[in-house]
C-alpha cells in the first residue's frame, strides 16, 4: 500500500456517507461574538412545570445529523414521545433560545468544547443528576470523556460528552507530491499559494498554538505570547492561496484543484472529495490534530426534564453511538460501541488502543471573555482578523 493510501491515525474508513448536506459540512463553524453579546443579559424568570414521567413533547437543538431522530425512533414511539428536532448551524443558535428575557423553551441541547465557561457564566445550565443516566459510568466511558472539566466542575455534572472528532491537515497527494508529516512539509516550496486556513477558532486556533510552541499554554497566554504566536505563523500565510469560510467551501477549493493543502480542517473531507473524484488525505502530523467534542444539556428552559434525562441516556446507548458515528462520521465515547460498529466505522479510530492513541490529543478550551493577566478572547479575534487581513 503507498503511504498516501493509508490515513496516519487510521481515523477515515474507505466509504462515502449519504447524509452530509452544506448544513453538516458547516457544523463546525464557530461563532462566539452573538455568545458574547448576550452575556450581559440576565436570564428570564423561567418557571416551568417539569413533568414527572418519560413522555410527550421534546424540544431539541443539534447539530444536522446529531438530532437521533433516526435513532431514537422506536424509543419514542414506545414511551409516547413527540420530539421536534430544531437544527443549529453555529453554537449561537442555541444561546440565543436560553439566554435572556425572551428565553424559550428547550429541553435538551448540545454545547461543544469552548462554551462550557460561558454557559456556566450565563448561568443557563441546570445540574445533572446522573442516577438519571445510567449509560453514563466510569466503566464504560472512555476516561477522557468521563467528568472531563469541560462537562463536570465543582464536583457536579452540568453536561454529558457524547461525540467527539478530529481537524487535521488534509491534502491532495496528487498536486503535493511529496508525504507530509509535519506542518513544516507545507512550508516547502512546492506549496507556494496553495494552501488554506479555514476560518474555524474552535480547532484552527489550538492548531496555530500547536504550530507555534504554545500548545502547553493555550487558551492562557499573556498578550505578548500571543502576538509572538502569529508573527511565528505569518511563513504559512505567505503559503496561504485563501481563507475558507466553512468546510464545505475546503472541500469545493479541493475539488476544483485550486488547494493542494489546508492547515486545519475535518477529517472528512475525504470522503466528500472522493464523490468529487478527487483524492484528498487527512494526515495525522507531528504535532498532532485538534479535538472537538460536542455534550448534551439540559437548559433551564426546559420543561420535559424527565424525558430529557431519558433522551441523553440514550444517546450513550451502544448501537445508537455507532449509527450516529456512521453517519455524522465521528468517534464514540462509549468503550461498548465499537463491538456494534460495522468495520469501516470502527476504522475511525484505533479503539484497541484508545489510551495511547489518545495520549496525545487534548480537547481545548477557549480563550477567556474577561481577564487582566491573559489575552481575551476578543483579543484573539482582533488578531486573528488582522492576520487575515494581512493576507
Amino acid at each position: 500500500m503507498h503511504p498516501d493510501d493509508k490515513i496516519q491515525n487510521e481515523f477515515l474508513p474507505a466509504r462515502t456517507i449519504d447524509l452530509m448536506n452544506e448544513t453538516v459540512l458547516g457544523r463546525r463553524g464557530f461563532l462566539m461574538g452573538a455568545a458574547a453579546a448576550t452575556a450581559g443579559l440576565a436570564l428570564g424568570a423561567w418557571a416551568p412545570p417539569a413533568r414527572a414521567a418519560v413522555g410527550g413533547n421534546l424540544e431539541v437543538m443539534a447539530w444536522e445529523g446529531f438530532t437521533m431522530e433516526p435513532e431514537t425512533a422506536e424509543w419514542r414511539k414506545a414511551n409516547n414521545v413527540t420530539m421536534r428536532a430544531a437544527i443549529m448551524s453555529t453554537q449561537d443558535d442555541v444561546t440565543a433560545k436560553v439566554v435572556g428575557s425572551n428565553a424559550v423553551r428547550l429541553d435538551v441541547a448540545e454545547y461543544s468544547n469552548g462554551y462550557n465557561a460561558i454557559y456556566d457564566e450565563l448561568g443557563v445550565l441546570t445540574e445533572l443528576d446522573v442516577s438519571k443516566i445510567p449509560n453514563y459510568k466510569k466503566e464504560d466511558i472512555y476516561p477522557p470523556f468521563f467528568e472531563g472539566d469541560m462537562w463536570h466542575w465543582d464536583d457536579k455534572t452540568w453536561a454529558i460528552p457524547w461525540v467527539w472528532g478530529l481537524d487535521t491537515i488534509v491534502v491532495n497527494p496528487a498536486l503535493v507530491g511529496f508525504e507530509v508529516k509535519s506542518y513544516e512539509d507545507l512550508l516547502r516550496p512546492e506549496l507556494t499559494g496553495k494552501v488554506a486556513f479555514l476560518d474555524n477558532p474552535l480547532t484552527v486556533w489550538p492548531q496555530i498554538a500547536k504550530v507555534t510552541g504554545y500548545a502547553e499554554k493555550f487558551p492562557n497566554l499573556t498578550k505578548e505570547e500571543l502576538a509572538d504566536c502569529f508573527d511565528k505563523l505569518k511563513p504559512y500565510r505567505d503559503q496561504t492561496k485563501v481563507f475558507a469560510s466553512s468546510n464545505g467551501d475546503v472541500i469545493s477549493l479541493f475539488a476544483s484543484g485550486e488547494i493542494a493543502a489546508c492547515f486545519c480542517v475535518w477529517s472528512a473531507v475525504p470522503l466528500e472529495t472522493a464523490k468529487q473524484n478527487v483524492k484528498t488525505v487527512a494526515i495525522y502530523p507531528k504535532e498532532g490534530g485538534a479535538i472537538w467534542a460536542d455534550a448534551w444539556f439540559i437548559p433551564k428552559t426546559s420543561e420535559n426534564i424527565d424525558t430529557a434525562y431519558a433522551f441523553i441516556d440514550q444517546a450513550l446507548v451502544p448501537e445508537v453511538q455507532a449509527s450516529v458515528c456512521k453517519t455524522a462520521v465521528c468517534s464514540t465515547v462509549s468503550k461498548k460501541a465499537p463491538a456494534v460498529m460495522d468495520e469501516a466505522t470502527r476504522a475511525l479510530f484505533d479503539y484497541d488502543n484508545f489510551d495511547e492513541q489518545f495520549k496525545a490529543m487534548k480537547i481545548y478550551g477557549q480563550p477567556p471573555r474577561t481577564s487582566t493577566e491573559f489575552a481575551t478572547y476578543d483579543d484573539w479575534l482582533q488578531v486573528w482578523a488582522d492576520f487575515r487581513a494581512g493576507f
